[in-house]
């Protein structure tokens, strides 16, 4: 009776490890699926991965500034493009003139005493050329009988008279022009001024 009882009571108490401790904690042991504090893990070199990052960012920073650098010389090289051929425009514009003009030489070499046909033909292609210029934004600056304006108009001398006021453009001698509004050449002109009073004798 009594050697049941024993066997049922190992049966209910089964022995403890022999390595455990007094209470139950192996030691160095990892943790079972059923939860429990895990060994750590070595901790990898934090030296290695600053260098790798380093390594990383300066290969970028070089990639950006080649991207740059050549970004820098296709701009360089389109922009010159661009001057070298800023006026394409209007030399096409002005080849018509000049056919008109080679023209109208012709025609005066064949003919030497139709001074007016010759007249006529350089009058239609100065008004061909100045249509075609108007066209790309140049005007002819208005000059005679106007005031004398310093931003139009350049001062050749000063001309007496009682005609008209004073600061007064008399005549022009070269005619000036304006590009979108801005002076690109200014009219050279004579100007007024008051006529001087005669001494008394």
């Amino acid at each position: 009776m009594s050697q049941h009882k024993h066997k049922d009571h190992d049966k209910d108490h089964p022995p403890a490890d022999a390595s455990a401790g007094p209470d139950g904690f192996v030691p160095g042991g990892a943790a079972d699926q059923t939860g429990g504090t895990t060994t750590p893990a070595a901790p990898a070199d934090p030296v290695a991965a600053l260098k790798s990052e380093r390594d990383d960012l300066l290969g970028r920073l070089q990639r950006v500034s080649a991207d740059y650098a050549n970004y820098q010389k296709r701009v360089h090289r389109d922009i010159e493009q661009a001057r070298e051929f800023a006026n394409e425009s209007l030399i096409k514009a002005m080849l018509p003139v000049l056919d008109d003009m080679e023209r109208a030489m012709k025609a005066a070499a064949e003919h030497p005493d139709d001074m007016a046909s010759l007249t006529k033909g350089m009058q239609l292609v100065h008004d061909k050329a100045l249509s075609t210029l108007e066209t790309f934004g140049l005007t002819p600056i208005e000059a005679q009988g106007k005031p004398f304006d310093p931003a139009h108009h350049a001062a050749l001398m000063q001309q007496p008279t009682s005609e008209v006021p004073p600061q007064t453009v008399l005549k022009e001698v070269q005619k000036g022009y304006q590009l979108k509004g801005r002076t690109v050449r200014p009219a050279h002109v004579i100007v007024s001024k008051e006529p001087e009073e005669k001494s008394d004798e």
